[in-house]
């Protein structure tokens, strides 16, 4: 049974080519979904950013509305000083006047302090809003990328196994059921070159005869990892 060392460099290679394309292929929809998870969660940033600005909205329109009562109650009490018939009442009603006066200027502060409140919220929401919009649209651009190569990278996984199937169709029959079984239990890591005299994957020295029998193009197996050992191009057995 010989098993010319280029046969097994170009099962190699293929196993190694079909392994990247298929990591290539997987790599995509893991890129979307965290593309997803991101979109996510700048969307949850957006929905505090607008909850914020409703509230302070709330708020302000509350205190406005309590400015506009407390006003109206002034304008009330003013009425009744100008309408009322002994001192001890119109002194009653003039310090009332005086304390909601204070009350009103103190509320009208805090309704300035929420107005600037709601400019910045409303900042940070328009903000938060254009990143969702720009991130949206950076990811549909994406998921176009990705579809688009998907296509190809499945028609380039289909032509390059084929074409591995092919070369797994050559081999002996007595090794083929070896080969598929370490293909089966190591993928693209099935075989490894020799290189110092030492196996590749798991670099254990290889032994004297080891090295014959690939010199011989036999078939050998690391005794180590179990990979498919052949010998590197600039090898005199090559």
């Amino acid at each position: 049974m010989n098993l010319t060392t280029d046969a097994l460099r170009k099962l190699h290679r293929i196993h190694q080519q079909l392994a990247d394309l298929r990591s290539e292929l997987e790599r995509g929809p893991l890129q979307i979904k965290a593309g997803n998870a991101n979109l996510d969660r700048i969307r949850e940033i957006n929905e505090a950013a607008q909850e914020n600005l409703t509230q302070a909205k709330v708020a302000c329109a509350a205190k406005q509305l309590q400015l506009q009562t407390a006003e109206d109650r002034i304008t009330d009490l003013k009425r009744k000083r100008n309408e009322c018939g002994t001192n001890k009442e119109f002194q009653s009603l003039i310090e009332q006047i005086a304390a909601d006066e204070m009350a009103t200027s103190v509320l009208s502060d805090e309704i300035l302090e929420i107005m600037e409140k709601i400019d910045e919220h409303q900042k940070t929401a328009d903000e938060a809003q254009t990143q969702v919009e720009s991130v949206q649209e950076d990811l549909e651009k994406f998921k176009q990328r990705v579809e688009g190569k998907r296509q190809t990278l499945e028609t380039d996984i289909g032509r390059i196994s084929d074409e591995l199937t092919e070369k797994e169709t050559a081999l002996p029959a007595n090794f083929k059921t070896d080969y598929d079984r370490v293909v089966k239990a190591r993928g693209d890591e099935a075989l490894a070159a020799v290189e110092g005299e030492m196996c590749s994957g798991c670099y254990q020295m290889v032994t004297s005869q080891m090295l014959n029998d690939l010199y011989m193009s036999r078939p050998v197996f690391c005794k180590s990892c179990g990979r498919l050992l052949y010998l590197p191009e600039d090898s005199k057995g090559g």
